[in-house]
């Protein structure tokens, strides 16, 4: 039971970073590799917000750094990402790694680089035989992703705006003819990604010391998003447990030293069997 709850708790973590980037992509077409810096940017306002409040107030930290890291979304895409409508993808990307620089460095200049810790309650539930704990920041966890996927679903299938999202993301030029605001759907995209790159970035943080190391997160949920498929949120949800159980296991049953180094040996098998993931959108073949 032990290894089943850690596995959920890294899960969650992993698969609330890779929705970031399947949304993201979806709507552009666009592979985001500032997702990690983004996540603990976000976690090191929350931790700000609540330095400010003096920790009095809960809800507010967490509803302004929530509104923060919406703002901050929409900010990247009309500062940067707007700008590169009609300009190949890999423009894009690259813009996406220069930034990811910038993080890091603001990161090192705020916050001088220390390791701080977000303190979320942390009572124990539940004592395992094994001498492992189920903690109330392990259930907010697993809640959050829950909650969070579960908003989305909704919100793709039973509204207006995310119907249009869908419609957008298949076809942005027909979209636009048919009076859809492609902008503002590219904007909403960017502002959720940023929202659940905070929201792993948060829960990270509260199980682990954050400094400008921990950007590397990131790559787990790309390593994630690749594997559960690129265009597919039921696919970030199993690639990051996939990711998970690889990561865990390896660390506890082999050696730690190894456990970085298995997802990625795992992304790697499944781009040679499928190389567009697991529950993504097979695409042509456009070169040889």
């Amino acid at each position: 039971m032990e290894l089943l709850v850690s596995i959920l708790v890294l899960g969650a973590t992993h698969a609330l970073l890779a929705a970031g980037i399947v949304i993201v992509y979806k709507a552009s077409r666009i592979v985001n590799f500032a997702h990690g810096e983004l996540a603990i940017v976000g976690a090191y306002v929350f931790y700000s917000a609540g330095l400010i409040t003096h920790g009095q107030s809960l809800l507010l930290t967490v509803l302004a750094t929530a509104a923060i890291s919406a703002l901050f979304g929409v900010a990247i895409y009309v500062a940067l990402m707007r700008r590169l409508v009609g300009q190949p993808t890999f423009v894009a990307a690259m813009v996406t790694i220069g930034l990811a620089i910038i993080l890091k460095a603001a990161i090192v200049v705020f916050w001088q680089s220390k390791s701080v810790g977000i303190n979320l309650t942390r009572q124990t539930l539940y004592s395992f035989p094994s001498g492992g704990r189920l903690t109330s920041v392990d259930v907010i966890t697993i809640g959050c992703c829950i909650v969070f996927f579960a908003a989305l679903f909704a919100f793709f299938r039973h509204t207006r705006l995310g119907r249009q999202f869908r419609g957008a993301a298949e076809n942005p030029l027909l979209a636009s003819q048919r009076q859809v605001n492609v902008n503002l759907i590219l904007a909403l995209a960017w502002a959720t990604a940023v929202f659940s790159a905070t929201l792993a970035g948060v829960l990270f943080g509260s199980r682990s010391m954050l400094s400008p190391q921990s950007t590397i997160i990131g790559l787990s949920g790309l390593t994630a998003a690749l594997v559960g498929g690129l265009d597919s949120l039921r696919g970030a949800v199993i690639g990051g447990m996939l990711v998970a159980a690889a990561t865990y296991l390896t660390a506890r049953l082999i050696d730690p030293a190894l456990s970085e180094a298995v997802p990625f040996a795992i992304l790697l098998t499944v781009m040679i069997w499928r190389p567009w993931g697991i529950y993504g959108t097979p695409e042509e073949l456009n070169r040889v």
